[in-house]
């Protein structure tokens, strides 16, 4: 038998919806063989809508490779918990087992690597956000911010996720130690990331621990929901940790840019009202103005550790992959000689 990653994208899906559809049954009392499951996202983890019939819908998530171990995942669910109790901010709610668990541990044949079964509550409404909506950027920063007062502000003390910070995603991360992503980077490529840590590392170990907290990690606009009656909502956990909350304003200050780019002044417009937004909730991080580029070229960095350890096993990464990876290092190239970072924000607009 071939092992799990020389199978087809299709074939890969398909096997993995049958596991998933087994362990809908055993773990969690649905009938898997009834619920319609549509998938949402194969990269790192294999997602679907799950409706059963005459119920609501669900989110089932099977984590594959970079998941994370179960006792943190565990952590994630809690934190999920947490926020579902404040009604802050609108979050998935877990779903446990019929026996009471978070997550439940799938066998893939011919699959090296632990996998896990996550199941959540579908959250309602309709992903990434019309941005440009009267009202809708100042809800995007009204929902990030309760997420970062929350986490401020109600301890969670087996927290246990990974910290996000310039040792754990620059110096450390994928794209700069491994042989295989420096050959995706190209000489010149890994030559400009490698500069870029160099010199942006000392803004990003400013602050002390104080000025760290849960961070969502992964806070780009299509993992913010538009919700009925104007409510943002966010959702896909899998990757909070601890770090600094510029981190996930950077995420989605970045996703946005790269559609508003093109459209004079549009991501001036929406970064100012998303900014605004925030601040009705809880202040913006100390030196917002002056931090905020060296954090969008570290979400950049997330992306390229991302790209360079998908592509080489996921075929739906690899066919856009290595022209998100030529479009970064362009951009950190042209950083290095004096542009502004893309999104970089004047003093006055931040």
């Amino acid at each position: 038998m071939p092992s799990f990653s020389q199978l087809p994208h299709a074939a890969q899906l398909d096997l993995l919806e049958r596991l998933a559809r087994a362990a809908l049954t055993e773990r969690y009392g649905l009938d898997g063989a009834a619920v319609r499951m549509e998938v949402q996202r194969y990269e790192d983890n294999a997602v679907w809508r799950v409706t059963p019939p005459g119920r609501g819908s669900f989110m089932a998530r099977l984590s594959l490779r970079d998941g994370r171990p179960a006792h943190q995942q565990r952590s994630e669910m809690r934190w999920l918990e947490s926020l579902v109790v404040s009604r802050t901010v609108t979050v998935p709610e877990p779903v446990t087992t019929t026996d009471g668990h978070y997550v439940v541990p799938v066998e893939v044949p011919g699959h090296d690597e632990p996998s896990t079964l996550a199941l959540l509550h579908w959250l309602p409404g309709t992903a990434e956000p019309p941005y440009r909506q009267p009202g809708v950027a100042q809800e995007m920063g009204r929902a990030t911010a309760h997420l970062h007062e929350h986490a401020a502000t109600v301890p969670l003390p087996e927290f246990d996720r990974p910290v996000w910070d310039a040792e754990t995603i620059l110096l450390e991360g994928h794209a700069l130690t491994d042989p295989g992503a420096q050959e995706q980077l190209g000489v010149q490529g890994a030559a400009a990331l490698r500069k870029v840590a160099e010199l942006i590392t000392p803004a990003l170990q400013e602050g002390s621990q104080d000025d760290r907290g849960r961070i969502h990690g992964d806070l780009h606009r299509e993992n913010m929901i538009a919700m009925v009656g104007g409510r943002v909502g966010i959702i896909d956990f899998d990757d909070c940790g601890v770090g600094h909350p510029l981190l996930d304003i950077a995420t989605v200050l970045s996703s946005i840019h790269r559609i508003a780019r093109t459209e004079k002044g549009a991501y001036e417009t929406f970064a100012h009202a998303f900014l605004t937004g925030y601040t009705q909730v809880r202040p913006l991080p100390t030196d917002t103005a002056r931090l905020l580029e060296p954090y969008l070229l570290l979400r950049d960095a997330v992306i390229l550790n991302f790209v360079t350890t998908a592509a080489p096993v996921n075929a739906d990464v690899a066919s856009w992959g290595p022209r998100r990876i030529a479009g970064i290092v362009a951009h950190m190239q042209a950083y290095l000689e004096g542009c502004p970072y893309p999104g970089t924000l004047s003093s006055e607009q931040s």
